[in-house]
């Protein structure tokens, strides 16, 4: 993409955006600016009760472990298999002087599976654990208090190759995580 064409966009973008904030806003007592820097797109800065401060958002999931149910004891068990995708939900904004907001992402990404002859069924021995390509989706809840957050998510998971002879193919699973962010642009 040219300079030109970077900055063509950019001025309409700006101009839409100004325009869809006058439209929502016509009786408002400050229209929204023109300016907005925030990646997620707004649903409605100026309306009332829940819709109030909630927007759409997204951005990059990762997901280093989860845990699954074990059938045979009724207990769980913590796997490895790392998820890396991309998430789209609702943001709302709790607080209008702090930064607390929750998100309900909906997530879909690749998973890297880890095989061993204690999770699947294949016909072959497997002498060392053994990582296939899958894919992941999944939904939740994370919580933002300034800079730190808490997520919990819940999805299902799809083994390429092996199908159904890996044990844990479509069944549910959860994650939870905890988060710190260093670096933060001002707002």
């Amino acid at each position: 993409m040219t300079v030109q064409n970077y900055v063509f966009t950019l001025l309409i973008a700006t101009s839409l955006r100004t325009a869809t904030a006058q439209e929502a806003a016509p009786d408002s007592e400050a229209p929204l600016p023109a300016n907005n820097t925030d990646s997620s797109v707004r649903l409605s800065d100026v309306g009332r009760g829940f819709w109030k401060n909630l927007h759409v958002t997204g951005g990059q999931l990762t997901l280093p472990f989860k845990i699954r149910p074990k059938a045979e004891t009724q207990s769980f068990r913590l796997t490895t298999d790392v998820t890396v995708g991309a998430y789209i939900g609702l943001s709302k904004r709790l607080s209008e002087k702090k930064r607390h907001s929750i998100t309900i992402p909906f997530a879909a990404g690749l998973t890297f599976v880890n095989l061993n002859s204690g999770n699947t069924t294949l016909d072959t021995k497997l002498d060392e654990a053994e990582v296939v390509p899958g894919i992941t989706w999944c939904f939740g809840a994370i919580l933002q208090l300034e800079q730190y957050s808490i997520g919990l998510m819940f999805g299902q998971d799809y083994a390429s190759e092996v199908g159904n002879q890996w044990e844990h193919h479509g069944q549910m699973w959860w994650s939870f995580g905890v988060g710190f962010t260093f670096a933060r642009k001002n707002e």
